[in-house]
C-alpha cells in the first residue's frame, strides 16, 4: 500500500523514475540536486510511503508509478474499520450497500463516503485513528471531499445486526432510509422488497422491480 507524499518528494520520485525506471540507483544520486540532509529525509519519506524500496545497503529502486497511484485509490476504510478493535455499524447509504449485497453502490474511487455509527464515548479515538491513517473524517455531516472519507454518527448506544458478517443497522432502518430518499434509492428499495419480502407504501416503478429481481 502506498500513501501520498509532499510535493518535494513527488518531484524527487519523478527525477529518479525518469532517470532509472526499474533499475536500482545509489542513495546519494539526489545529492546532485539537494543537500545531504534533505536527501536522507526525502528517501526516508519515499520508502516509508511505498514509492521506493531498498534493494541493498545504499541502493533503492522505484516502485512502478502505475502501482503507486492504483494503490493510492484502493479502498482502505473497510479494512481499517475491521482492524480498529472497536464496535461500529454501517448506516444510511453504507447500510444500504451492505443489505443490498452491494448490488447498490454509492462509491467510486473519486468519491467514496462511508457512513458509520460509533459510540459517542469513543468518538475522539475514532477521529484520531482515521487521521493517523490519513483518511478524511467528519462527524455527523460530510463536507466536500475526494477519495475515501468517513462520516461518523456518534450514538449513546450502539444497536446493530450482522449481514454477511458485517455490522450494520437493522433492515427496517435501512428500508425507512430508502423510503425517505426514494428519488435516489428506488432501486435499492426494490431489491430489498424482492429479496426480503419487505412491504412498503412507496410506489416503485415495475421496471425497477423487474430489474432488481434479476439481481437477487
Amino acid at each position: 500500500m502506498t500513501e501520498p507524499v509532499p510535493s518535494y518528494a513527488q518531484e524527487a520520485y519523478a527525477i529518479l523514475y525518469n532517470r532509472f525506471s526499474s533499475s536500482s540507483f545509489p542513495s546519494d544520486y539526489l545529492s546532485w540536486f539537494i543537500s545531504g540532509s534533505m536527501v536522507k529525509k526525502t528517501l526516508h519519506m519515499l520508502e516509508k510511503a511505498g514509492w521506493i524500496r531498498r534493494v541493498e545497503k545504499g541502493r533503492y529502486v522505484c516502485v512502478n508509478s502505475n502501482d503507486i497511484f492504483r494503490s493510492m485509490v484502493e479502498f482502505k476504510v473497510p479494512r481499517l474499520l475491521e482492524e480498529a478493535g472497536r464496535r461500529f455499524a454501517y448506516t444510511e447509504a453504507s447500510g444500504v450497500e451492505v443489505w443490498t449485497d452491494y448490488s447498490y453502490l454509492q462509491r467510486s474511487w473519486e468519491h467514496s463516503p462511508y457512513y458509520v455509527k460509533v459510540l459517542n464515548s469513543e468518538l475522539d479515538e475514532w477521529v484520531e485513528y482515521f487521521r493517523k491513517h490519513r483518511i478524511k473524517v467528519f462527524v455527523n455531516e460530510a463536507k466536500p471531499a475526494l477519495g475515501e472519507f468517513v462520516i461518523l454518527k456518534p450514538q449513546e448506544r450502539l444497536v446493530y445486526e450482522k449481514h454477511d458478517g458485517l455490522p450494520v443497522v437493522s433492515l427496517d432502518e435501512v428500508v425507512k432510509y430508502c423510503e425517505k430518499h426514494i428519488d435516489a434509492f428506488e432501486y435499492p428499495l426494490a431489491y430489498l422488497c424482492t429479496k426480503f419480502n419487505v412491504r412498503t407504501k412507496v410506489i416503485i416503478d415495475k421496471r425497477v422491480l423487474d430489474e432488481a429481481a434479476k439481481a437477487v
